[in-house]
């Protein structure tokens, strides 16, 4: 398994753009998010931090090339910024029994 967090300087608003343009992605073009096991994200004081853990890193990796530019221009969120922190870690157990979002049902 592979893991990360990152650390943006950008709001919240801007991760619900992405977040909304990736989901619109991967239904319209079949963009595979095959191997996520656990996105997490929420606001901090400096922006908004990101939790993800894949079954490999090949398959973080495939998302970043094949999705994640369309989400990004799809939600109109400039690239030229600073780079996000990013802290790789090597999960050593993860259970998700079930969804869940705060998103209005």
């Amino acid at each position: 398994m592979y893991g990360y967090t990152t650390h943006v300087p950008a709001p919240i608003e801007a991760y619900k753009a992405v977040h909304q343009a990736v989901l619109e992605v991967v239904a319209e073009d079949g963009g595979d998010s095959e191997g996520l096991v656990v996105h997490l994200a929420y606001a901090t004081d400096r922006g908004f931090d990101l939790t993800e853990v894949w079954q490999s890193k090949q398959q973080f990796d495939a998302f970043n090339r094949d999705v994640f530019p369309k989400a990004m221009a799809r939600a109109g969120v400039p690239t030229d910024g600073p780079e996000p922190e990013l802290v790789e870690f090597d999960p050593v157990g993860v259970i998700t029994p079930r969804a869940f979002t705060t998103d209005p049902v």
